[in-house]
């Protein structure tokens, strides 16, 4: 398939020194989590065109728990248009209580200043919408979301965006909950595409298909919708002036096309 636009991918793992030619030569649109404010503090000095690294605190990872603080991570937020990952993981229980601490006072400091949010809720769908609903904030988008028909109906009600990859589609029923107009696509690379031929960052021409197909689109017409949800996300959290000049560009360039 060949579009004018590059395929987006709202969540891939890279590694904070990979070559920027390798980068530019996946052809695509990625938005790169970091799973610890010490990852940040790197990643953030790169000047990457077409990749947006973000600021985040795993909440599965202790040390990126235990060595939080709400100033660096301030500092941190003043410098990119992302923020992953983040969030609550109900696989840890034993630690749910930091992670509710480190995730409210980051959601503390979005509320003044908002961002593209990537949202990690595996095995705490519903305790994370509750922290969404307790301190509301632009710009959230739920990663890989699991969650049932009232959790998703929350989250909508939210005004919340999903990010789905190809272990995603298996759910039907999650998938028709899912308004096409806040959904946006990721690989969440090399977890959520281990089971795809060849799993890439920026490979999400799979996700792009099935939505084709149940919205009953051409290629080029969801790969145009999916940038204008990413348009719509920025123009909410107004955070545009810190996406790479080029990346700034290209959506200032598909919200023209939108409007």
């Amino acid at each position: 398939m060949t579009s004018a636009w590059p395929p987006l991918d709202l969540h891939a793992h890279l590694s904070p020194d990979i070559d920027a030619a390798e980068l530019l030569s996946l052809r695509a649109v990625i938005f790169a989590p970091t799973r610890s404010l010490s990852e940040a503090s790197v990643v953030l000095k790169r000047d990457d065109p077409l990749t947006c690294w973000g600021v985040g605190a795993h909440p599965k990872i202790v040390s990126a728990l235990e060595g939080f603080s709400v100033t660096t991570f301030d500092r941190l937020l003043d410098r990119t248009a992302y923020v992953s990952e983040i969030g609550l993981d109900g696989s840890t229980r034993a630690r749910l209580d930091i992670q509710r601490a480190v995730l409210r006072a980051i959601l503390g400091l979005l509320r003044a200043k908002p961002r593209i949010t990537s949202l990690h809720s595996y095995g705490a769908t519903d305790e994370l919408i509750d922290e969404l609903e307790r301190t509301p904030i632009r710009g959230a988008v739920l990663h890989w979301w699991r969650g049932d028909a009232q959790a998703t109906a929350r989250a909508v009600d939210l005004g919340a965006y999903f990010s789905i990859n190809a272990s995603s589609l298996k759910d039907d029923e999650l998938m028709a909950r899912l308004p096409l107009d806040r959904v946006l696509p990721e690989t969440d690379h090399p977890y959520g595409d281990r089971d795809q031929a060849n799993p890439r960052p920026g490979r999400t021409e799979t996700v792009e298909h099935a939505l084709a197909i149940r919205n009953a689109l051409s290629h080029e017409e969801v790969r145009q919708q999916l940038w204008r949800n990413l348009a719509a996300l920025l123009a909410d959290t107004k955070c545009q002036d810190l996406l790479p000049t080029r990346l700034a560009a290209m959506v200032i360039a598909a919200n023209e096309r939108s409007s």
